[in-house]
């Protein structure tokens, strides 16, 4: 039987399922492999805060940036100490409070997604917003749109180009561009090219100097069975050589988010029963859908990497004796749609063992859908680089927020 060093770990720091566990060893290196890859051209790493905001403080001195989409992401960012130097203030809305807010933090950079983000802010450095340095100057960066619902058009960006053009306490840093997420092959030639033109245009007829592409390349990873799991860096090294043959006469910044944070996490979550029903076996887990989020999973169609830890020695047997069975994997959730794989294949499932779903550090933690039925918050805990386990986050009922004060 395998060496039951999941279940060593639960037990020794008090581990209750369901919950994550995020490895700081693992992140750490992850962005160090991606920065030396960017040092080929010279350009710098931002993590995108949405896929794991408890990964800040491991990454604090390891990034050179933090994307920020949204007010709260902001009182995050405050609460660990993130200095505003290292902040790119984006996001799709943007209200003229939360403006007024990155400018008194303040933040190093601000997008702009549209022509309204720009009046906002002319308003907000018009009347001199309360706690901001009114020498300061404030860098932006206009987002280009991809056709989708992010961005500008290139006519409304290169308005505000001509606006910025005559005021002195704003200037462009650069171009902000992303268009999708799990991208695989070379599609990014294409976008960056498209960039490239734009930034081309601005040089010579703005005579705008030093300008920075912010690129979201969405890279892919890795999740299912049947993915190549064989070069995890495959991508941004292929993109290295593509960059540096190019030679770009601009620095190129890459924001990633689900690329550096996915493979430092794990899940688990206790098997509380297994049943039969015609011909179709279950085991029931007291995590569910609310707890896992694998882009790309449609309806369970798709089997993550799945670790099956047995709580106890099976006792009297022979390997002649073990055999498998397929299972359903259904959460605690009152709905047919809490299915968290339809087919795993598992050797003798009891009671108390554990299942662990792997490379879950994006997004899962905060994109799951945590109120409905009012189960309780899975815990968070972070294994640092020391060995030691620290809890970022206890399980907390759902049922508050749900029910009047």
């Amino acid at each position: 039987m395998r060496e039951k060093k999941y279940f060593e770990t639960m037990d020794r720091n008090g581990f209750k399922t369901p919950c994550y566990l995020f490895d700081e060893t693992e992140c750490i290196s992850r962005v160090q492999e991606i920065r030396q890859q960017l040092s080929a051209w010279g350009g710098k790493v931002c993590y995108a805060i949405k896929a794991n905001p408890f990964l800040i403080p491991s990454l604090l001195h390891v990034v050179d940036k933090f994307e920020v989409c949204s007010p709260g992401e902001l009182e995050i960012c405050r609460r660990y100490g993130v200095p505003g130097s290292k902040i790119l203030f984006s996001g799709v809305v943007k209200t003229r409070e939360n403006i007024e807010k990155a400018l008194a933090y303040p933040v190093e950079v601000i997008t702009l997604e549209s022509l309204t983000h720009w009046r906002l802010l002319k308003e907000c450095l018009g009347e001199h917003v309360e706690g901001m340095d009114v020498s300061r100057t404030i860098k932006v960066m206009p987002r280009l749109s991809s056709g989708a619902q992010f961005g500008m058009e290139e006519r409304e960006l290169l308005q505000v180009i001509e606006e910025q053009q005559s005021m002195e306490n704003i200037c462009v840093e650069g171009i902000h561009y992303f268009t999708g997420t799990q991208k695989k092959g070379n599609k990014y030639e294409k976008e960056i090219e498209t960039a490239a033109e734009l930034i081309r245009k601005l040089k010579e007829e703005y005579g705008l100097e030093s300008l920075i592409l912010e690129y979201g390349p969405g890279f892919a990873v890795p999740y299912f069975q049947g993915d190549d799991f064989s070069a995890p860096f495959g991508l941004v090294q292929q993109m290295k050589e593509y960059i540096v043959e190019r030679k770009f006469p601009f620095r190129i910044d890459i924001e990633l988010g689900r690329y550096i944070a996915a493979s430092c996490g794990k899940y688990f979550t206790s098997i509380v029963d297994i049943k039969s029903a015609g011909e179709r076996n279950y085991c029931l887990v007291d995590g569910g859908i609310h707890h896992v989020n694998y882009y790309g999973s449609n309806m369970a169609m798709r089997t993550p990497s799945i670790v099956h830890e047995k709580r106890n020695e099976d006792s009297g047997q022979t390997p002649g004796d073990v055999h498998q069975k397929e299972y359903m994997i259904c959460g605690a959730l009152c709905t047919f749609a809490d299915i968290l794989v339809r087919g795993l294949a598992l050797t003798e499932p009891a009671i108390g063992d554990v299942l662990i779903f792997e490379n879950i550090g994006a997004y899962s933690v905060t994109e799951g859908n945590y109120l409905f039925l009012s189960r309780d918050l899975p815990e968070i805990y972070l294994k640092k680089q020391d060995g030691s386990i620290e809890k970022l986050r206890a399980g907390s009922p759902s049922y508050p927020i749900n029910s009047c004060d």
